[in-house]
């Protein structure tokens, strides 16, 4: 029988039951250092038997019979147990001529020595020919003959790299066919541990293992042993490679250090001219590479060395001199202006690597940009007209990409290192300090290479506005608002002098931002009159980046419904491809923790948190929102590890740190640990005084006083409220003056004015509503509950209650809405039963009813109140039938 085992080697204790039977043969296909050794030793421990082990090698010249010698001359003959026939051996193994019979009479021939090796071998157990894709013609027909006509008691086992298509067995015949392939993960994690003694390999080392050496066992086993990183090349395998490319020639050699080289799939034709091998030559050694799998047909024609680490090896074992002329030929095959640039760098052709760079940044976007500047850069070849050049390309590349911390040290590198001229270097700073603000938020680092940067570009109107500009954002650094306004008004004026549109849009982008974040009036006026999307990529950039400066601004006064819409607009002229968006989605999610969608909230911050990467500082968004959704989900001490993320991230972005530390406050206060919450709020309201911004003081008002009432602190909290009330006075900032009458709610319930208490909350609560922020509005829904009840309205406390109840049940603040429903059951209800209304409204069915004539839907007015659908609909069917009326506009007669 015939029994083809493929593509993953079965157990060696089964082959070895297949090879038991009589003149049974096993081969073994793949790779070198595939594994076709260890599977047939393997099997062997299983057989018992004695083994006859015979190599073919790749020799120039011909040795015939070459194995077979090697297994006979070994032995120990009984000459009068053979036949004359035997006797032909004594020429082709002389150390067996004193054991053999007579040299028959008529001389040798392939035929007498093939039944001569067969007596012999007979009884002998196991054969074993390795690396059978070196056989000589001698060895391969002398094989055949032995399987067609097995010795009695033997078995043969053979390896190969190559398939053995012309070892046939007869018709009913034991074989077995192993074809191995490399190794999966789960496959190598099992012989790292083999390896290593040790099954406790980390999952990261495991999965670079595998993607470097390809799961190619023998590859893998150079790297463990050496204890090497899998990402350098170990001297044992370059040494390896070395002795594999000189048995397989010169021509096998120069193809495959030309495809090491050219290190992408390449083409026949390609291999050819970069070998510098005539076009038949080079078929015929890319044809013997491919057999030996040191290359691989990646695509239809196409060809590559295809592990990683021994494309390393191979090129690192090409001398550098031949390495130099094969980069040469490689950069005229090239069929992109990167990869010929590259060539031409390791050529050592200057000149024509800068010229081929700036060919490919010419079709490059900011990411690949990015890359090949600070590649080149770092490179002290580079000329030096060139690196002064790529020094101001890259600064501008970064402020569109998202940048890495190499590309940071390597434009502090650049100003510092003296060898820019000083308009080159006033640009690089400018742009560098930018970046550092915008990207990398060492906002008083970058503010201070602004400022150096302003002294170099006195002859640069527009890049000085550009300057001045990027002073003048409120939200970055320790510098009074005040301050940063007087920067924006210096750099609008310095705008009158130049022409240039994008410039002009970033100082008015900057402008608006400020306005916005200040609570500022005027900001509606003039967003209106921001210029429609040009055809120039740069002004649409700067005007999506005043969208989304807009909206994040707009989110943290409250005007939430305004946001959404900059927010779209802005995204829309960002694209892909640069930082902007990712500030989007972080905009995005303080957005929807505040308006109630928290459905994916989750999952969305961890993902722009691993998007951002090493520049932490375009996640502090992110964190800041999950900090806000554990908190009010319940989960204190993961609300507390996201605030101190989001703390860590912002560096010296204020509204965020105010944000986070208010988020620290309010947990404390949760806990129960006043002193705590008192000195954490007491921090969030140093950086609002020193910032002098009161409208991002919204979410903090409320909890520190709060904190400061708990605390027995009742005037440090009355002096905060205070000050709260006169800096946000002809404010257009909607969340703040909902946090006043949150924070005067408090302060009056506090001192006992209880009636005055529920005025204020009562109107925070709807304020918070229209936002809509409906975390809010049912904590000041809440609060208003209680000071209902200390006045004796149990109505309108039962009323509050259940109105927060079912605000943080759609949350699914479950915790929160129970704790209501109970503080409202006994308002709610008597011994006999849930005390009615009878035929009068409710103040609920009358607040529903009035919005129900206007001709809003249910669904309408469950938005505008923040309760369920389905609640909505009760009222209005209660208040129709207590009103004897049959249609929703009739509810105004009644």
């Amino acid at each position: 029988m015939v029994r083809t085992v493929t593509p993953r080697p079965p157990r060696p204790a089964d082959l070895a039951d297949v090879v038991r039977q009589p003149g049974a043969v096993l081969v073994v296909e793949g790779a070198a250092g595939i594994g076709k050794s260890r599977l047939v030793r393997e099997v062997l421990r299983h057989l018992g038997p004695d083994v006859l082990t015979g190599r073919c090698l790749p020799t120039r010249a011909s040795f015939p019979y070459g194995p077979v010698v090697d297994v006979l001359r070994g032995l120990r003959v009984d000459g009068s147990a053979l036949s004359p026939v035997a006797g032909v051996l004594a020429e082709l193994v002389p150390e067996l001529a004193g054991s053999l019979p007579p040299f028959p009479a008529g001389g040798s021939s392939a035929h007498k020595v093939a039944r001569a090796v067969r007596e012999v071998l007979a009884g002998r157990g196991v054969l074993v020919v390795e690396d059978l894709q070196w056989a000589d013609e001698a060895t391969t027909d002398l094989l055949r003959y032995l399987v067609d006509e097995p010795p009695p008691g033997w078995w043969l086992l053979v390896t190969s790299r190559r398939p053995v298509t012309w070892l046939r067995t007869p018709p009913g015949r034991p074989r077995a066919l192993v074809r191995l392939r490399p190794l999966d993960r789960d496959g190598l994690r099992v012989l790292a541990g083999d390896v290593l003694g040790s099954n406790d390999i980390p999952a990261e080392f495991l999965d670079e293992l595998h993607r470097r050496t390809g799961g190619v066992p023998v590859v893998a086993k150079h790297v463990l042993r050496a204890s090497a990183d899998p990402g350098v090349v170990p001297l044992s395998l370059r040494d390896a490679v070395v002795e594999q490319l000189a048995d397989l020639g010169a021509d096998v050699t120069a193809v495959v250090r030309a495809a090491a080289v050219i290190d992408e799939p390449a083409t026949e034709a390609d291999l050819a001219a970069v070998s510098a091998l005539a076009p038949r030559r080079a078929a015929k050694a890319i044809t013997t590479a491919v057999a030996e799998q040191l290359l691989t047909e990646v695509r239809n024609g196409q060809y590559l060395v295809w592990v990683p680490l021994v494309r390393q090896a191979v090129y690192a074992s090409t001398p550098g001199p031949q390495r130099r002329v094969i980069h040469e030929r490689a950069a005229r095959t090239a069929r992109n202006p990167r990869r010929r640039a590259a060539h031409h760098r390791r050529a050592g052709e200057h000149d024509a690597w800068v010229r081929w760079t700036q060919a490919a940044l010419a079709e490059a976007d900011s990411e690949t940009a990015i890359r090949l500047l600070d590649d080149a850069l770092a490179d002290p070849l580079l000329p030096r007209t060139a690196r002064n050049a790529f020094a101001v390309r890259l600064s501008r590349a970064a402020l569109t990409g998202i940048a890495h911390q190499d590309t940071v040290g390597r434009l502090r590198a650049a100003v510092a290192d003296g060898s820019l001229g000083r308009s080159a270097r006033g640009e690089v700073r400018l742009n560098l300090g930018r970046l550092l603000i915008n990207q990398a938020g060492q906002l008083a680092a970058g503010q201070a290479q602004v400022e150096l940067a302003l002294t170099e570009l006195r002859d640069r109107p527009a890049l000085l506005a550009r300057g001045m500009a990027a002073l003048a954002l409120p939200s970055f650094g320790s510098t009074p608002v005040h301050v940063q306004l007087d920067w924006l008004r210096a750099a609008e004026e310095a705008a009158t002098a130049i022409a240039d549109p994008e410039v002009l849009t970033a100082v008015l982008a900057n402008r608006m931002s400020a306005l916005m974040a200040t609570g500022d009036t005027r900001v509606w006026a003039e967003v209106a009159a921001l210029p429609r999307p040009a055809g120039s990529v740069k002004v649409r950039r700067q005007l999506a980046r005043a969208y989304l400066n807009l909206a994040d601004s707009a989110t943290w006064i409250g005007h939430y419904d305004t946001a959404r819409d900059y927010l779209e607009q802005g995204r829309l002229l960002a694209g892909d491809g640069s930082f902007l968006p990712v500030l989007g989605d972080g905009t995005a999610l303080r957005l929807g923790v505040a308006v109630g969608e928290w459905a994916t909230l989750e999952p969305d911050g961890e993902r722009l948190i691993d998007q951002a990467g090493e520049m932490t500082f375009l996640a502090a968004d992110a964190w800041l929102a999950l900090g806000w959704l554990a908190l009010w989900r319940g989960d204190r001490a993961a609300a507390l590890a996201r605030f101190d993320g989001a703390i860590a991230a912002a560096h010296d972005n204020v509204p965020v740190l105010i944000s986070a530390r208010t988020g620290r406050a309010a947990a404390f206060l949760a806990a129960g640990d006043f002193a705590a919450a008192g000195a954490a709020a007491d921090r969030a309201a140093a950086q609002v005084r020193r910032k002098g911004n009161w409208v991002w003081a919204a979410e903090l008002v409320p909890v520190a006083t709060r904190a400061l009432l708990r605390g027995d602190r009742l005037d440090d909290a009355r002096t905060l409220v205070t000050e709260y009330a006169a800096g946000i006075t002809a404010r257009d900032a909607p969340l703040a003056v909902a946090a006043l009458d949150d924070g005067l709610g408090a302060l009056a319930q506090a001192e006992g004015g209880h009636r005055a208490a529920l005025d204020h909350f009562t109107r925070a609560a709807h304020r918070y509503a229209a936002l809509p922020h409906p975390r809010w509005s049912a904590q000041a829904a809440e609060s208003a509950a209680q000071s209902a009840a200390a006045v004796g309205a149990v109505d309108v406390a039962a009323t509050h209650w259940i109105t927060a109840a079912d605000t943080y049940a759609t949350l699914g603040a479950t915790r929160d809405a129970t704790r209501c429903r109970a503080a409202a059951r006994p308002h709610t209800e008597s011994r006999r039963g849930r005390r009615g209304y009878g035929t009068t409204l409710s103040p609920r069915e009358r607040e529903v009813a009035a919005l129900a004539v206007t001709g809003l839907t249910n669904r309408e007015i469950a938005d505008r109140l923040v309760l369920s659908q389905r609640t909505v609909e009760q009222h209005v069917a209660g208040a129709m039938r207590k009103l004897g009326v049959h249609s929703r506009t009739a509810l105004s007669e009644g």
